[in-house]
C-alpha cells in the first residue's frame, strides 16, 4: 500500500514537471514569435520635416552673375517673384512671368516660365533678360530671417544667385499654409451707394497672390503689381489693362485701386473703402 502510494505521488510529480516543461517551452515560443498586425505600419524617420518652402511675395535685392555681385536699378521698378503652392509669378522688369515650380527640402525648380510680350526700353530688356536667365537656371534655396521678415536666396547653375527680401505689409509668411489674409480671389458684391454691378455676364472680381493681383474690373481686364501696406491696397506700378468703355454709373475696380483704397478683411468678406468713404463689399 505504501509502495503504491509512492508510485502514484511520483507519477504525480513527473506529469507536473512535463506539464511546466511544456508550458515554459511555449511561453517561450510565443515571446520568440513575431506578431503581424493589421493595417499600415509607417517606419520612424530622422529626416526633418519639409515645412520650410517659399509662400507669398519677394522683391529682389541683389544678384550674382558669373561671378558678378549686383543689384536692380535704382531708376527701374524692382523684378518680383510670388509663389502660391503650385504657380510662381511676378513682375520680370518690363514684363510679368508666371509658371510652374516644385520646391521641397531646399530644392526648387521651375517649369517653362511663359512671360508677357510687351516693347520695352533698352535697360530694361537687358535687366529683365538677365533676371530671367537667372531664374530659370534656380536648382535650390535657402529661406533665412524671422517670419515676416525673411530672405529669399535662390542658386541658379553652379555659383549664381538671386537674393530677396519678403515682401513686408502682405502678411505673407515663407512657411507652407501660411499666406496673407488678403490672397485669393474676391468678387464684388455690394457696390457702394450711387454705383451698380457691371452688366457683364462675367463677376466683377479680381485674385490676389502675394504682390500680384489680376481680374475683371467690371468693364475691362487687368493685371499689375499690388502694393498692400498699412491696412491699404492699391496698384503698385504699370497696370495692364484694355481699353472697352465703361458705361457711367458702374462699379469699375481699376479707378478705385489706382488710386488706393482701406482693406478690411474678416473671415471671407474683404471691404475696401474709398476717399470719399464708399464701401466696396467683396465674398471670398
Amino acid at each position: 500500500m505504501v509502495r503504491l502510494r509512492s508510485m502514484t505521488s511520483l507519477l504525480l510529480r513527473g506529469r507536473a514537471g512535463l506539464l511546466l516543461l511544456a508550458l515554459t517551452l511555449a511561453a517561450s515560443s510565443l515571446a520568440a514569435a513575431p506578431v503581424t498586425l493589421s493595417g499600415t505600419f509607417t517606419p520612424p524617420t530622422t529626416a526633418a520635416p519639409d515645412n520650410s518652402v517659399p509662400i507669398g511675395g519677394y522683391t529682389l535685392v541683389s544678384f550674382t552673375d558669373n561671378g558678378q555681385t549686383g543689384a536692380p536699378s535704382p531708376q527701374l521698378q524692382r523684378p518680383t517673384l510670388s509663389f502660391d503652392g503650385q504657380r510662381a509669378s511676378g513682375f520680370a522688369g518690363c514684363n510679368t512671368f508666371g509658371g510652374s515650380y516644385v520646391a521641397r527640402q531646399q530644392v526648387l525648380r521651375f517649369g517653362g516660365l511663359v512671360t508677357t510680350r510687351m516693347a520695352c526700353p533698352a535697360a530694361q530688356s537687358t535687366a529683365e533678360r538677365q533676371y530671367l536667365r537667372l531664374l530659370r537656371g534656380v536648382n535650390r534655396f535657402e529661406i533665412s530671417g524671422p517670419p515676416g521678415n525673411q530672405t529669399l536666396t535662390l542658386f541658379s547653375g553652379k555659383a549664381d544667385q538671386l537674393t530677396f527680401m519678403q515682401n513686408v505689409g502682405s502678411g505673407e509668411v515663407a512657411f507652407s499654409g501660411i499666406r496673407s489674409p488678403y490672397d485669393g480671389t474676391w468678387t464684388l458684391v455690394r457696390p457702394p451707394s450711387g454705383l451698380q454691378l457691371s452688366a457683364d455676364a462675367r463677376p466683377t472680381q479680381f485674385t490676389l497672390r502675394g504682390t500680384d493681383i489680376s481680374g475683371f474690373d467690371g468693364c475691362n481686364t487687368f493685371s499689375a503689381r499690388a502694393n498692400l501696406s498699412s491696412g491699404r491696397l492699391s496698384f503698385a506700378g504699370p497696370v495692364n489693362v484694355t481699353k472697352v468703355p465703361c458705361p457711367p454709373q458702374t462699379a469699375s475696380l481699376t479707378p478705385l485701386l489706382t488710386v488706393g483704397a482701406e482693406a478690411r478683411v474678416q473671415g471671407n468678406t474683404l471691404t475696401l473703402i474709398s476717399a470719399d468713404g464708399g464701401q466696396w463689399v467683396f465674398s471670398r
